[in-house]
């Protein structure tokens, strides 16, 4: 895991500066090293920064860099890459970036692990290729240079990496296929920017950060606006599964899709029994494939199946393997699963380190999750708390339990699928019902509103709907299209409607949210976040299985139920879903009433909303409502009008 970013200009101006900003905004993404190369025609300056240990160089390699980065800072260039690293594998110097071949006409930067890259650099090596470092990095830069685009598809891994090819003067950027890894873009005053995240873009001073209303209104649904687009004016995401060519002389640009999640091919004739054999198998592979590292790995555990079953796989495989556990206090103990994640630890070889939330480390850092965040986000992170945790322990690379709800049919989503089936068919009726006359009307009306699977898909993740932001935006949209406007597939057929919740379920609650905010609070503490059932083989093996073995009966996540009870105590299995989350209710009543207060008060003086809108929801809404329009203005404040980035 590190930070990327680039700039390239039409026409040649003095970007070193900026570049050099930009890479200092990213340190805490890789505070072992930076780099930087800076290309004008056939001039190139390799470059190194304060925190590139040039002590470690013990020979020099082709991108050795050989001038400090601030004696460029009046000179002209049309492209400047720079990388900041965080030493996963191979620690040498020999990992250092910006990378590039023998003939130096190929430029990398990287962020992310290619897990299979031992597979990969054999075949190469075979074909007739030179190596000289032991990272993964250098496999991706040969594997281009061998079968350009198609190299995507030989990758097992998480990533995010631009390539520059001198001769063709032009820039590939990737991502990979769940799009764990982050990638952000702009097109600025003849000049196009790419990082790791959208603060670096503004940290650039290369673009002015702007409101993108649009994107907000819809942000104000799923909290983070549907990719590519973002509530930044300009700023977008290359998609998950997405490639783009840059021609450096135009600013022309192509994006093309090299992956996406095959749908239609349940076997349905598969039993039981071969389920459970086919996903313990693959999710054996996946975890042993992300615990390769020359650092410390542990793992997120709360006392959830998914977290609990990938710790005690990845004890079998790496013995005396750190598992962390969040407790609560007694105030607050429903978010509580520490009982259940001690029975599972007691059973297997783990080092279980449990540490006690303390509510002013996450209180005391809300301005540091306005900026992890990017966009307004209606809660508050766990993530944050527990990456500080297990940065306090020596610990580099962490797994996580992300993906197994939306794999195997773990939410409510899945299980109220019947019941809004019938709803619909009622819908004029039940709008005819006075909220009024009972509390649970309005959510009635909520999910009886929806025309189809997208819709009932965006209401069911919408934390305002439609109508409640039309009393507060001054321009309004339709969020429940928003969501078939991005992912539906005209050319394709699903199976069944559980198939097609569940490709929603990656491309956009994971792809969207859940690994952008992972990521963020992960390298705010610069440890590396890696996700085990978001494997690209085990969810095309997940699409495969029969959606009666995902919910069976009622039972949510069902065959991973039956590979869990082989590993885990059967308190987790028992336990009533909780969710990774945080008291913030309790806190909006408490500690954070006041905090609460002033930012709204002060969102009303700017006359951005509608003041009537925004009283309605301080009286009748929920609270992550509530805490939308806080961090609304946190974020107002932080990155339109202070543009702070760190």
């Amino acid at each position: 895991m590190c930070g990327i970013v680039g700039i390239i200009a039409r026409k040649p101006r003095k970007i070193s500066k900026n570049i050099f900003f930009a890479n200092n905004q990213m340190y805490r993404r890789g505070p072992d090293d930076e780099g930087f190369i800076l290309f004008n025609d056939n001039k190139i300056d390799v470059c190194y920064g304060i925190d590139t240990p040039m002590e470690s160089f013990k020979d020099k390699q082709a991108y050795y860099p050989s001038e400090n980065i601030k004696s460029t800072f009046g000179n002209s260039y049309n492209i400047a890459f720079a990388h900041r690293r965080l030493s996963i594998v191979d620690l040498s110097s020999h990992g250092h970036q910006p990378m590039c071949d023998e003939s130096r006409q190929y430029w990398i930067i990287f962020n992310g692990e290619v897990y299979n890259f031992k597979e990969i650099r054999k075949e190469l090596k075979e074909i007739g290729h030179k190596f000289v470092s032991n990272t993964d990095t250098e496999v991706v830069l040969k594997s281009f240079i061998q079968w350009k685009e198609k190299c995507l598809e030989k990758f097992n891994g998480d990533f995010a990496f631009s390539i520059y090819d001198i001769k063709r003067d032009e820039i590939f950027l990737a991502r990979d296929r769940i799009g764990i890894k982050p990638l952000y873009y702009a097109f600025e005053n003849e000049t196009f920017i790419f990082a790791s995240d959208i603060k670096t873009l503004i940290a650039s001073k290369l673009y002015t950060p702007k409101i993108n209303w649009e994107g907000l209104y819809h942000n104000f649904s799923f909290s983070m606006t549907p990719r590519p687009n973002t509530s930044f004016e300009n700023v977008f995401s290359l998609k998950q599964g997405h490639y783009m060519l840059l021609d450096c002389k135009t600013l022309k640009s192509q994006i093309i899709e090299y992956w996406d999640i095959p749908i239609g091919i349940q076997n349905l004739s598969m039993t039981e029994n071969e389920a459970v054999e086919l996903l313990e198998n693959e999710l054996k592979k996946s975890i042993e494939y992300r615990l390769l590292a020359d650092v410390d790995v542990g793992t997120f555990m709360s006392g959830g199946i998914d977290s609990t079953t990938i710790s005690a796989i990845a004890s079998e495989i790496h013995p005396n393997i750190k598992a962390f556990t969040l407790a609560f206090d007694k105030s607050i103990s429903k978010y509580d699963e520490l009982e259940e994640a001690k029975a599972t630890a007691n059973m297997h070889n783990m080092t279980h380190i449990i540490s006690k939330l303390d509510a002013d480390v996450v209180l005391n850092n809300i301005d540091n999750m306005v900026l992890g965040y990017e966009e307004p986000f209606f809660h508050l992170a766990a993530n944050f708390a527990i990456s500080e945790i297990v940065k306090n322990h020596g610990v580099k690379v962490v797994l996580n339990g992300l993906g197994g709800d939306e794999l195997f049919a773990g939410y409510g989503v899945y299980q109220n699928l019947r019941i809004w089936k019938k709803l619909v068919k009622f819908n004029p009726l039940i709008m005819l019902i006075p909220d009024a006359l009972h509390p649970r009307v309005k959510t009635l009306k909520k999910y009886s509103k929806p025309k189809n699977i997208y819709e009932y898909y965006a209401s069911s993740y919408s934390n305002y709907t439609d109508i409640e932001k039309n009393n507060i935006f001054r321009q309004s949209y339709n969020s429940l299209e928003e969501i078939a406007n991005q992912y539906s597939k005209k050319d394709k057929s699903f199976t069944d409607d559980f198939e097609l919740l569940s490709y929603l379920d990656i491309k956009s609650y994971i792809g969207n949210h859940h690994v952008h905010r992972t990521d963020q609070f992960t390298m705010h503490f610069s440890l590396e976040g890696r996700f085990p059932f978001l494997d690209h083989n085990l969810i095309e093996k997940a699409f495969s299985i029969p959606s009666k073995y995902k919910l069976n009966k009622g039972i949510p996540k069902y065959v991973l139920r039956k590979v869990a009870q082989k590993y885990i105590s059967p308190k987790c299995l028992s336990m009533q879903k909780k969710g990774f989350g945080l008291p913030l209710e309790h806190w909006i009543n408490n500690q954070l009433k006041d905090l609460v207060y002033q930012n709204i008060e002060s969102l009303k003086k700017r006359d951005i909303f509608l003041n009537s809108g925004i009283d309605f929801i301080l009286k009748n809404g929920t609270s992550t409502q509530k805490w939308q329009l806080v961090m609304f203005e946190l974020w107002y404040q932080k990155f339109i009008e202070s543009r702070i980035t760190s």
